[in-house]
């Protein structure tokens, strides 16, 4: 029987290179590829992100693990890391005899470490130790790029006795820059009196890459070149690669050939071989064989992907020894690239950091990739996109946000993301308790439902929140959204002192039977002191004993509010974390006992925000993170003139804008920039927008979407869309918007967690308030028109638009409204108890201002506009013409103890806030609509030339 003839491969092996496969997939070893590819003489496998991501997104044989992974409550990395150690654990299984039968030399699997840790040496090692107990495999390789912090990592591991593929290497000098970290390696081990026979490394220089680049270097030098030039570009495209391996061949000889190695060689070392990485032909004029053929030698590896290998296994030719041949031409090639102005060193420099790039790349495809599998399978919404003007500016501000580690620095709380002062670093510092505080509330759920239990059995049928801003949008929200679970009380929110609203509020409960929350951070909110003074006050007339016993309150540790529910023997004081502000404090205690009171499922809504988040801190790409992404959207929007950020919102949802309103305005209207939510805007046809617009879709899912918006795409108006599974998934939403708000401020180059203009009103209120219990009356600005039921008063900047219409109310009310110029914004904002009919009036009123000027319109009720979009009209662009609307008490409402009443401190709010907009050259008119306050309306309607 005649002996069968040697496959190329095979051959290969014959003198002295082991061929490596360049893939790896679960249905590659499921289907026995693999087993037969070594069966043909493959000795070895390596892989990258690129080949991961390609396996995992490309079938459907990881779905149901990662399905599985996901419920169990995995990030997206540590399920890719699963995946890829289970794929890398089964092929060294298979490869194990093969390592055995070599001696240690062949039969090993490479898995990397992330492409993100290519500048850390100290993260690179700690990921391999990790890796290499994942895997527990002896023939593991781990690859180690060759970057100035990879080459000291190299030396690490391989002391540690972990066996080390070296990636990402494309020239000489780095390539002795790897064989002395190896050699230190050896050094360090043997110096601890550790084995030296235990440990493989292999150097995968990189080859292809080198022509790719040349040849397009080449090429820009052929057509530059003067005619007849001596200097013949063109002879040396092709040839680098070759001759650059055939370079760092030599110097493997040289460096193992060292007496400094023939002592650790005598120790029992391994020698440090060269891996061919990248040997597949980019160009499709050169040979499929081109960096095979010529780089076979002793001691050497070939990892080839699979096109690669078929067609040497199809026609390849083994020549001995063939990368010590030719030897000069390869020193030749060298000189000549230099003659044309290409250093070879520079090339490898710079495919050594496009590398990092390139790995970067599909890692954070096949992270997005999981992340979307993985959401999907917990029913996590995602935000979606669908039309940006500006997609490249915002995929450049992605890109920028990857590279600069936005979403590791935000989860690290890294505070340079937003200031480099160290004073203003340290306030930040203590406003970011909202990244975690919902795993810091999750423990807490027992005890917030026990509490709520405690009141039902009490008797108290009804909550009434007294708060203002943070401390109440939230709670607001969510008693709109979810109302009272059956037998729970009911939930009213009072943040308006306007005598009319808080008597609403008395009128609508049984006092003896109502829970009042207390809620300050500061403990010094001068509404909710003034609410606590009244109901108290009410509750003793009635006789109701031990009033205390009816308040909760929840506030920082060490507040007056502290003191104030101790003294007074408070049912519970809640102490909240105190680095969290109070816009962003949805899912803290301010947030959560009042939900807990009125009988939601803290641990369902908690629950699903830790699985959104979960691991969001070892993320890197800018895609990756919903929120972070959203905030990309609406910054980027907003530089580009799109600043009016408008809501459309299922009608379950509705509530939700008022929430987002306070988070994104407040937190970005400052140093002349900012973002105006727009809420409660009933879409009018495409023709009434202008450029100015952003609109953000909130449904819920199954919701039919309000038809406009696909005509407002349509028209290239930016359009992001995002769907709740169900109502639970608010919580989501909080933390999203919080994300995204942060971003936002980072990339506005504003502190998104400070309000200084809203200090400013308060400021005001206080000065006003002080000069009133000191004459007995309030100082209002100069009136410009007045009758028997309107008064008007202008601003400084307001004036100058009317100039001498002041006197004609009626062109001077429709000069200032139509001095609405693209860009600008119309803001009604009332210190009066929302009624339905005063709300009716007040947005036909909006409506007809909007359809008449084309502006943005908005719609605030003081004082809580002040905590609000109040901040954004002072501290943001000077953009805004603002209508502040007072009234004349119907019926006055003292408060106990202090020397001013609702009305009073009502309309002292108003004009301080009136005063902040003068001062700040902002366009505005004070308008007194005396004690008919829909009256008044109708004839401030009249006088604008629109119909109510």
């Amino acid at each position: 029987m005649s002996k069968r003839t040697k496959n190329p491969i095979e051959q290969l092996a014959g003198v002295g290179q082991s061929v490596w496969l360049d893939t790896i997939s679960r249905d590659m070893i499921a289907k026995g590829e693999l087993r037969r590819l070594v069966a043909l003489g493959v000795r070895g496998v390596t892989s990258n992100p690129d080949i991961f991501h390609k396996a995992i997104t490309g079938s459907s044989i990881y779905d149901s693990q990662i399905d599985q992974l996901a419920k169990r409550g995995l990030t997206a990395l540590e399920i890719y890391e699963r995946l890829a150690v289970e794929d890398v654990r089964r092929a060294a299984d298979l490869l194990l005899p093969l390592y055995k039968k070599t001696k240690r030399a062949d039969g090993y699997v490479s898995l990397e470490v992330s492409p993100y840790l290519a500048h850390d040496a100290a993260g690179t090692v700690a990921e391999a130790k990790r890796l290499w107990q994942a895997v527990g495999r002896p023939n593991l390789m781990i690859k180690v790029p060759a970057t100035k912090a990879g080459l000291q990592a190299i030396a690490e591991l391989i002391a540690e006795g972990i066996n080390v593929n070296v990636t990402l290497l494309f020239s000489i000098p780095n390539y002795r820059d790897v064989m002395e970290a190896y050699l230190e390696g050896l050094e360090a081990r043997r110096a601890s009196k550790q084995p030296l026979d235990t440990v493989h490394s292999v150097a995968s220089f990189f080859v292809s890459r080198i022509d790719t680049l040349v040849d397009r270097l080449l090429a820009s030098r052929l057509t530059n070149l003067p005619e007849f030039s001596p200097v013949k570009a063109e002879k040396w495209l092709g040839t680098a690669a070759v001759a650059a391996a055939k370079l760092a061949y030599q110097e493997f000889k040289s460096v193992f050939g060292s007496a400094r190695f023939r002592k650790l060689s005598q120790a029992g070392a391994n020698l440090q071989r060269p891996l061919w990485a990248s040997t597949s032909t980019k160009n499709p004029l050169y040979p499929d064989t081109k960096y095979v053929g010529p780089l076979v030698g002793r001691h050497t590896v070939n990892t080839m992907p699979l096109v690669t290998l078929h067609a040497w296994l199809d026609h390849g030719i083994v020549v001995e020894d063939a990368v010590e041949a030719d030897v000069e031409w390869a020193k030749s090639v060298a000189v000549g690239l230099e003659q044309v102005g290409i250093s070879l060193d520079a090339v490898g420099a710079q495919l050594q950091e496009e590398g990092i790039a390139k790995f970067l790349q599909p890692f954070d495809k096949l992270l997005a990739a999981i992340e979307a599998k993985r959401q999907k399978a917990l029913g996590v919404t995602r935000i979606q996109v669908e039309t940006l003007p500006n997609a490249r500016t915002v995929q450049e501000s992605s890109q920028a946000a990857t590279e600069a580690l936005y979403i590791p620095r935000l989860w690290g709380k890294d505070t340079s993301l937003w200031t480099q002062d160290e004073k203003v670093a340290r306030a930040i510092a203590n406003r970011l308790g909202w990244l975690d505080v919902a795993a810091k509330m999750r423990p807490m759920v027992k005890d917030l439902t026990h509490f709520a239990a405690q009141v039902r059995r009490d008797g108290f049928r009804h909550v009434v929140l007294l708060g203002m801003g943070g401390s109440s949008l939230c709670p607001e929200v969510c008693a709109k959204t979810f109302g009272a679970a059956k037998d729970y009380p009911d939930l009213r929110i009072l943040d308006n002192t306007d005598p009319a609203a808080v008597q609403a509020v008395r009128a609508a409960v049984s006092l003896p039977h109502t829970l009042f929350i207390a809620a300050s951070k500061s403990g010094t909110t001068i509404e909710t002191n003034v609410f606590y003074k009244y109901f108290r006050a009410e509750l003793e007339k009635l006789g109701v004993s031990n009033a205390g016993n009816h308040f909760v309150a929840i506030t920082d540790e060490g507040t007056p509010l502290v003191e104030l529910a101790r003294r007074e023997k408070f049912r519970r004081v809640f102490i909240n974390p105190s680095d969290i502000g109070g816009r962003f404090s949805a899912l803290s205690l301010f947030g959560l006992v009042p939900m807990a009171l009125i009988g939601m499922d803290l641990g369902l809504l908690l629950d699903r925000v830790l699985a959104f988040s979960r691991g969001a801190g070892n993320l890197v790409s800018a895609q990756l993170d919903s929120g972070v992404r959203l905030g990309i959207i609406l910054g980027e929007a907003a530089k580009a003139k799109r600043d009016k950020m408008t809501l459309v919102l299922s009608p379950k949802l509705a509530s939700l804008g008022d929430w987002i309103e306070q988070l994104v305005a407040e937190s970005t209207g400052k140093c002349g920039k900012g973002i105006l939510p727009v809420i409660g805007e009933r879409l009018a046809s495409v023709s009434m927008y202008q450029a100015d617009r952003c609109f953000v879709s909130i449904a819920l899912r199954g919701d039919k979407e309000e038809a406009r918006v696909s005509a407002l795409e349509k028209q290239g108006h930016p359009v992001v869309r995002i769907q709740l599974n169900d109502l639970y998934d608010l919580g989501i939403e909080f933390l999203r918007w919080e994300i995204a708000t942060a971003i936002c401020g980072s990339l506005l180059g504003i502190n998104p967690f400070d309000e200084p203009n809203v200090t400013e009103s308060k400021r005001n209120t206080s000065e006003l308030l002080e000069s009133y219990c000191k004459s007995g009356r309030l100082a209002y600005p100069q009136p410009h028109y007045k009758t028997n039921r309107l008064t008007l008063s202008f601003t400084g900047a307001a004036r100058k638009i009317v100039g001498e219409r002041i006197s004609r109310p009626k062109d001077a009310l429709r000069a200032l409204a139509l001095s609405a110029e693209e860009g600008d914004y119309l803001a009604l904002l009332a210190f009066l108890h929302p009624t339905k009919r005063v709300e009716s009036r007040l947005q036909a009123l909006r409506f007809a201002l909007r359809d008449s000027t084309h502006a943005a319109t908005t719609l605030g009720y003081g004082p809580r506009y002040l905590h609000s979009t109040g901040q954004l009209h002072k501290g943001g662009p000077n953009t805004g013409i603002y209508f502040v609307f007072i009234a004349n008490a119907f019926k006055d409402v003292e408060i106990p103890g202090e020397a001013y009443s609702f009305s009073v401190l009502s309309r002292a709010q108003a004009l301080g806030d009136f005063r902040a907009l003068e001062a700040h050259g902002r366009r505005a008119v004070l308008v007194n609509l005396g004690e008919d306050i829909e009256g008044g309306l109708a004839e401030f309607s009249k006088l604008l030339g629109v119909n109510d």
